[in-house]
């Protein structure tokens, strides 16, 4: 630890041009993306009054995710990060134009949604990964577990100022309005990813200099890679066996949870999910102002996190309060954020960086189709009968199975970040 306050921080990272325009890129089409995801799940959720219609819109978005993350990130780590999230922006703004033209012609075509959602999510495989990749490139190495507090401060904070506004704007404001703000997000955000230079990177010389291969080759080398890394690989499959209860958490079965096992209005299902994100933003200023021990302990910080999403489960399920679970929702934040800041910290340090996109890919890629089968599962047992409580007491279980294999790693035991050498790097 430096002493240096939390404040000061954050604006010294700020008067680091090229983090100040990613920053302001993120928190700008965080905003207008969430209040676009609460219009589409509410709008068809009202229509159909069917749980497994609107898990269809994660479905929609998460397929593409896992067909095209391989290629991606191959993709990412051949070019500038920064080009392939300006290409991204531009295409889903012109997706989004698409969207709202439908919504002027005429009554919502449920399958034209699902269409412009799937090509969204074909864009978030190579934006994500891109995003994560540039921020060894943008910020010296002893501010990246900061970096990566603030970074994740932000899009959950935007994520709890939408959800928040999104659940009362949805009564109010018309779903061509929250789709023609998510439009003019993606091309600000396009126009400030633009403006960012950072020269040649490490990351590009390296890809220079390495011998041309074909892009399949490329996407086999990462995936050979990420195989062999002993410590990469068990941060992978951490995240991808913890998809499998994060698919309690999609927004149609929240949904279904606030009405049928709380007997509350959708504003509570907002109020729930800005409750969480809230959290999370408060956890992220919270692993900046530990990042001493993020760096010392990060695997141990993952692994103690890991119990605690599956004993906060439980307690949610439990309990019939609706005051009761906002808390428990805010309670997940910090939880959530501090895991999240340890495993990117790890990942970006101990990742050759000419790796890096392939890697994050493969990562998105595993937990994107774990969390869009667990979530239709857990939707299509909503609609069979199941309750939904039984439902969510399975993926506390999950979660409690999920940390015991992170506490069976020795790799993530002990691994460092920073001077000492981190454990499981080839």
């Amino acid at each position: 630890m430096t002493g240096i306050s939390d404040e000061a921080y954050m604006a010294e990272l700020l008067k680091n041009r090229n983090f100040a325009l990613l920053w302001t890129a993120v928190l700008v089409s965080g905003i207008g993306d969430v209040l676009y995801t609460v219009g589409i799940m509410v709008t068809i959720f009202e229509r159909s009054g069917s749980a497994l219609q609107a898990a269809g819109v994660m479905a929609a978005t998460l397929l593409p995710i896992f067909l095209l993350s391989p290629v991606a990130g191959a993709i990412i780590d051949r070019h500038s990060c920064r080009r392939v999230m300006v290409m991204a922006d531009l295409v889903r703004a012109t997706l989004v134009s698409l969207l709202l033209v439908f919504t002027w012609s005429g009554p919502l075509n449920l399958w034209l949604v699902y269409l412009v959602v799937a090509g969204l999510g074909a864009m978030t495989a190579f934006y994500t990964p891109a995003r994560l990749a540039i921020l060894p490139a943008v910020v010296n190495r002893d501010q990246l577990a900061k970096a990566n507090g603030i970074m994740s401060g932000t899009v959950q904070g935007t994520q709890a100022f939408g959800y928040i506004l999104g659940g009362f704007l949805v009564v109010w404001v018309s779903l061509r309005a929250l789709v023609l703000l998510d439009l003019l997000t993606f091309l600000a955000s396009a126009v400030l990813i633009s403006a960012i230079h950072l020269g040649v990177t490490e990351r590009e010389r390296r890809t220079q200099q390495a011998p041309d291969v074909s892009l399949w080759q490329s996407v086999k080398d990462g995936a050979r890679y990420l195989r062999h890394h002993e410590l990469a690989r068990t941060l992978v499959t951490m995240e991808w066996l913890e998809h499998v209860p994060h698919g309690v958490w999609t927004s149609a079965l929240m949904l279904v949870f606030v009405e049928q096992a709380l007997n509350a209005e959708p504003q509570v299902w907002g109020l729930q999910n800005g409750a969480f994100y809230t959290g999370v933003m408060l956890g992220a200023v919270l692993a900046t102002a530990v990042s001493g021990i993020i760096m010392r302990w990060p695997g141990r910080i993952i692994i103690i996190n890991a119990f605690l999403m599956g004993l906060l489960t439980i307690v949610y399920v439990q309990t019939a309060s609706v005051t009761v679970t906002i808390v428990i929702s805010i309670m997940y934040g910090p939880t959530f954020a501090l895991r999240d800041v340890a495993q990117n910290t790890l990942l970006q340090t101990s990742v050759d960086e000419d790796k890096l996109g392939r890697v994050y890919s493969l990562r998105e890629m595993g937990w994107n189709v774990v969390f869009l089968l667990s979530g239709l599962a857990y939707a299509a047992l909503v609609d069979l009968g199941v309750p939904v409580r039984a439902v969510y007491m399975l993926a506390a279980v999950g979660y409690l199975l999920t940390a015991v294999y992170a506490l069976s790693s020795r790799a993530l035991r002990r691994s460092r970040i920073g001077a000492v050498v981190v454990i499981g790097n080839p």
